[in-house]
């Protein structure tokens, strides 16, 4: 019996090593995973997450913690009793088990969308329209959009956390079906975490929670950023895991929805295209912000300010690394790529 366990744990270890060695095959994951597995998924995993307001992640992340605390000092107070290396060997035979499960489960449950065939491959993406000069043209364009649309994004107001705004949905649903998705995303409800000390001290938004497919939004983002920030998230919902790619499709979506949804995209995709600029560059286009749009830039400035330095570099140099290691090469550069794939697929006109 004892033989058996220590065979199926010892199992267990080796496929969490060779899934993350062996990536699967990009047609394969897509055809089986993305298109038939994740969805149906997905759809359960959210909804029941949806029926509670508190984060589950933050009970799983503390069940987590306390698990390895638990073995941490078993593990320790039997070496140290048995003056024995067998306990400590176990112990650690434990451990690595329990982070197998957890890998596994991250992977089964959203992991794999890493390894999808490449958004760029379904939209008709063009790299030679991409040039100085379009990055220029979008930036006006969105100062233009973001100050015409200020009035009206302000009069029809934004979701506040814990709402589903019904407009973002259909929106959002309307740029599966353009993208080809086989089934809608089952939005998730927006949500408060234990992690927001941790957001506001690293300047972070947002989050996708994998293991029950949720979606954490930090408290102090300012109300016009929320709309951008959700749809975000649930494009990661959808299976679109590189940040440049939920950057993409969350921004398609709230440019089609509500005023509001609308003014939040445009005033989020003002400053991403500005800040492909040249400094003098940039500094005409901003330049031309109303006192509107200008008065929700430096509130949300002000909020970024309580951002720590040291905490901020560190965690988002710990996310470079996550991002590679699943495959996205340009780490944390990728968040920037969304100005190169809406002009190089024209898909802010679609």
């Amino acid at each position: 019996m004892r033989r058996a366990l220590l065979a199926s744990k010892l199992l267990t270890i080796a496929v969490a090593g060779v899934v993350a060695i062996a990536p699967l095959p990009a047609q394969s994951v897509e055809r089986y995973y993305a298109d038939w597995l994740y969805p149906a998924l997905q759809s359960r995993l959210t909804s029941w997450s949806n029926d509670t307001g508190i984060a589950l992640f933050d009970f799983i992340l503390l069940f987590l913690v306390a698990i390895l605390v638990v073995l941490v000092w078993r593990t320790g107070a039997r070496t140290i009793r048995q003056r024995s290396i067998v306990p400590l060997a176990r112990g650690l035979l434990t451990m690595l088990l329990v982070g197998a499960l957890v890998y596994l489960w991250f992977q089964a449950a959203w992991g794999f969308n890493y390894s999808r065939v490449p958004l760029e491959a379904g939209i008709g993406y063009d790299r030679g329209r991409v040039t100085a000069n379009a990055v220029r043209e979008l930036a006006e364009r969105s100062v233009s959009e973001t100050n015409g649309g200020y009035a009206a994004g302000h009069a029809a107001g934004f979701p506040v956390i814990g709402d589903i705004p019904p407009s973002l949905v259909t929106a959002f649903h309307q740029v599966e079906r353009r993208l080809g998705r086989p089934r809608s995303t089952t939005p998730g409800r927006p949500k408060k975490t234990l992690l927001a000390p941790f957001f506001r001290a690293s300047g972070t938004d947002g989050m996708h929670a994998p293991f029950m497919l949720e979606t954490l939004i930090n408290p102090d983002l300012t109300p016009p950023e929320r709309p951008a920030v959700i749809a975000h998230e649930w494009a990661h919902l959808s299976g679109y895991a590189p940040e440049d790619d939920a950057s993409f499709v969350g921004l398609l979506a709230a440019l089609r929805a509500d005023a509001g949804s609308r003014y939040s995209a445009w005033l989020t995709l003002t400053f991403e295209a500005a800040g492909q600029l040249s400094r003098d560059d940039r500094q005409r286009v901003l330049a031309s912000l109303d006192p509107g749009p200008r008065q929700d830039q430096q509130a949300i400035a002000a909020r970024l300010a309580s951002r720590v330095e040291s905490v901020q570099r560190v965690s988002w140099q710990t996310y470079d690394q996550y991002l590679k290691s699943q495959g996205v090469q340009e780490g944390i550069r990728s968040y920037s790529r969304v100005v190169e794939l809406l002009i190089g697929s024209g898909a802010i006109d679609w």
